[in-house]
């Protein structure tokens, strides 16, 4: 069971639509120094649903980079069973 601080972080992205890694590590950086117990990526009600299975993989890689032993919560939220559970085992 996770305690503590979670906030639900937002995807960053560059002007051309890319994933913005550097961006990200930056903000999640700021959470984790703030004291957060661990963070929430690709949550439901942002851009989490529109984002391809291998963005989401992506998103959660930059995160645990950054959070290290600290949990990241990646929200699995896929409209078929077969898909969700295909992101769960990566």
């Amino acid at each position: 069971m996770w305690t503590g601080v979670f906030p639900a972080v937002t995807t960053k992205f560059t002007a051309d639509d890319r994933l913005d890694h550097a961006e990200m590590e930056r903000c999640f950086t700021l959470q984790m120094e703030a004291g957060c117990d661990g963070i929430i990526v690709c949550g439901s009600l942002g851009e989490g649903p529109m984002l391809s299975p291998d963005e989401k993989i992506e998103v959660l890689k930059t995160a645990q980079k950054v959070a290290g032993k600290k949990p990241v919560l990646l929200t699995v939220n896929e409209a078929g069973t077969r898909e969700a559970a295909s992101i769960a085992k990566r």
